[in-house]
Order: C-alpha cells, then sequence, then structure tokens
C-alpha cells in the first residue's frame, strides 16, 4: 500500500535543510510517494536531484502574511489527501493547523535551525506560536541536542512530543583522499547568509596572515556557496586587498572532490543545527574548526577539532594558525573526524528514524 508523504519547506534551493530532505526521500522504500511543497519557489538543479516520481509544487507565496495561501494549501490537502504532512522550520508551522482540520492522519514538524531574525531563540513571539501550534502536531522533530533541549526547556513543549534525529550522511560518497599540495587550504561551504556570518571567517584568516608570515604565504581560503551576501563578502575581500588570497568560488557539484582540497574545515555561524557541510567535510577526513553554536559542539569534540567563541574573529585566527603550525595534531583530528562521522552520524539512522515516524 502507497503512503503519501507531503514535505513543506518554505523553498527548495541550495541548504543543509533541503539537502536532509533530499537525501531522505532518495533513501525511502517505493511505497512511499513524496510531494515537496514549496511556499515561495524552487531552483530546478536543486530539484533534479530528487527522485523522478517526486512532485515539486510551488505556492508563490507574496511578501508578508498571504493569507491566499491557506486556501491554497487546503486545495491540495483535499485534492491529494496525504497520510503524512513533514513540515520544516517555522515558516511553515502555521499550515499544520489547517492539516489537522483536514484529517491528516500523521504531522510532523521539524526544526533544522534558526534564522537570522532569531539565531538564538528568544523571541518570545514565536516561542508562543510555537505553544499555539503543539496540539495540532504529532511529533516535534529536533537535529541538534542544543535545539532538542530548547524545545522543552524554552518553548515548553512535552517531552513526550518531542524526538532528536540527528542529521546524517552518505559516508560511502564522503571519503579521505590524497593530498598531494602544499599549499593550507581554509575551507567553508555554506549558505552567502548573515546567520552564517562569513565576514567573521574571512577577517579571521587576514588577522592569521597577519600575524604569522608562513602562514600569509602558504595559505588560501575558499568559500563556496552563494547566497544574498555574496556582494557583501566580495567588496569586504577587497577592503581588505585580499583578492588573490580569498576566494568565492559559487556553486560546486563535485563537493567530494572539494573537500578533498581542504586541509580544514571552518564554520563561523552565529547559529547553527547540525550543518551537513560540517558532517561532510569530516567524513571526508578534514579537521574541522566551529563556533560555539547549535549543534556544532555535539560533532566536533576535542578529538577531532577547535570549538572558538561565536564572533571571536581572534580566537579563530589562533585556531587557523594553531593548525597550521601542528601536521601531527591536524593529521589526528583528520582521523578521528571520519571516524566519529561514521559512529555517529550516518545516514542510514536517521532515514530508519524518520520512516519510523511516518508509520505511526
Amino acid at each position: 500500500m502507497t503512503k503519501t508523504i507531503f514535505h513543506v519547506v518554505y523553498g527548495l534551493h541550495v541548504g543543509g535543510l533541503e539537502r536532509v530532505l533530499v537525501n531522505t526521500v532518495s533513501r525511502m522504500p517505493k511505497n512511499y510517494a513524496h510531494t515537496v511543497i514549496c511556499l515561495t519557489s524552487y531552483s530546478d538543479s536543486f530539484v533534479s536531484l530528487l527522485p523522478s516520481n517526486t512532485n515539486v509544487i510551488a505556492l508563490g507565496k507574496k511578501e508578508g502574511q498571504d493569507f491566499g495561501l491557506f486556501f491554497k494549501w487546503w486545495k491540495l490537502l483535499r485534492a491529494y489527501q496525504p497520510d503524512v504532512v513533514h513540515s520544516y522550520n517555522l515558516a511553515t508551522l502555521e499550515l499544520q493547523v489547517i492539516s489537522a482540520l483536514a484529517g491528516v492522519r500523521v504531522r510532523l514538524h521539524a526544526e533544522h535551525g534558526r534564522d537570522v531574525y532569531d539565531p538564538f531563540g528568544d523571541n518570545k513571539k514565536y516561542q508562543l506560536l510555537r505553544r499555539l501550534v503543539s496540539p495540532f502536531i504529532h511529533t516535534w522533530v529536533s537535529v541538534s541536542t542544543e535545539l532538542h533541549m530548547w524545545l522543552k526547556n524554552t518553548v515548553g513543549l512535552s517531552t513526550s512530543k518531542t524526538q532528536l534525529i540527528r542529521n546524517g550522511i552518505d559516508t560511502n560518497l564522503f571519503t579521505p583522499q590524497h593530498k598531494s599540495s602544499d599549499e593550507f587550504i581554509v575551507g567553508h561551504v555554506g549558505r552567502l547568509n548573515p546567520i552564517k556570518n562569513q565576514i567573521l571567517l574571512i577577517d579571521a584568516f587576514c588577522l592569521a596572515s597577519c600575524r604569522n608570515t608562513e602562514f600569509a604565504k602558504k595559505a588560501s581560503l575558499r568559500i563556496v556557496g552563494e547566497g544574498e551576501s555574496e556582494l557583501t563578502l566580495r567588496d569586504h575581500i577587497v577592503s581588505k586587498n585580499m583578492s588573490k588570497k580569498i576566494s568565492l568560488i559559487g556553486l560546486r557539484e563535485d563537493m567530494p572532490g572539494v573537500y578533498g582540497s581542504f586541509s580544514v574545515f571552518v564554520m563561523s555561524s552565529i547559529g547553527e543545527g547540525i550543518p551537513m557541510t560540517l558532517l561532510e567535510a569530516m567524513a571526508s577526513g578534514v579537521p574541522a574548526i566551529v563556533t560555539d553554536v547549535g549543534g556544532m559542539p555535539e560533532v566536533v569534540t576535542r578529538k577531532e577539532g577547535i570549538v572558538v567563541p561565536s564572533q571571536d574573529a581572534d580566537a579563530l585566527a589562533d585556531a587557523l594558525i594553531l593548525l597550521f603550525d601542528s601536521p601531527d595534531l591536524l593529521h589526528s583530528f583528520a582521523n578521528a573526524s571520519r571516524e566519529r562521522i561514521c559512529k555517529d552520524f550516518d545516514e542510514d539512522k536517521m532515514v530508519s528514524d524518520y520512516l519510523s515516524l511516518y508509520n505511526q
């Protein structure tokens, strides 16, 4: 018997949440029919990553509160009569009230991280909205312990309605590769957005170059991704006179090879869940330096890399220099990183956990 699953996202473009969705749908049994509902729009190139039998619908949400969206959603529910509605992050939450009124049997909501408008989850209005909608949701999924505890202790959701399902990746696809270059390549992969705080990474790289002559000679910074901060970041790189050392290289499709070229991977975010790119880099045997936010300290312990305070360019610069000057430590972190991801963040468990929820 076929089960129909509605996945509801704000938009389907390049991002960690969207990649979790793609990877999960791609690994599901054949008797599950998936439809991805985008409140706004989708990218054709990203949709091409989904299985060919996956339906994708864009509702064309207008800026601000668009009450016509609720009518479109009701019509879709009546037309498809899904068995499960799985919504992702705050923007899609209110639609679950209508899902309940339409009689959808299983209603799940997943929190993958916070956006720049509420990076620490302390917005009282958004907390209240979650509490008000909670009676219409069967299970709240969080991807990190930090988000899981926040839903329970700060938002005030019942323990019986919350479940932790950490993101997972294909550890057979992302594997260590031999590095032949003597160049020290600092890598970053992510959406170019203020919440990712790539400005801090650029500033820290510049500080490290000023403090260490050999680092300045041999190190370069490669930032992979696209987003609304691209022009700001380009201007900042030019203002630092670092265009020859710092590159914005856009989107790349050969990600295993991209990670394989990195000496160290850096996430400088203000807020995070558990970034897929961090898991992919570590599975590729690349040590990580991350800021102390969200679920990243759950992934990177003292065995695998370095955790620095958020928004502290000095600490991040010191960490870069430490790993540049310590090849043995870099090697030790690389081996431990691969082992950590294979043990605790494999895709099979993530997919199995979602299947259990869909079948409840």
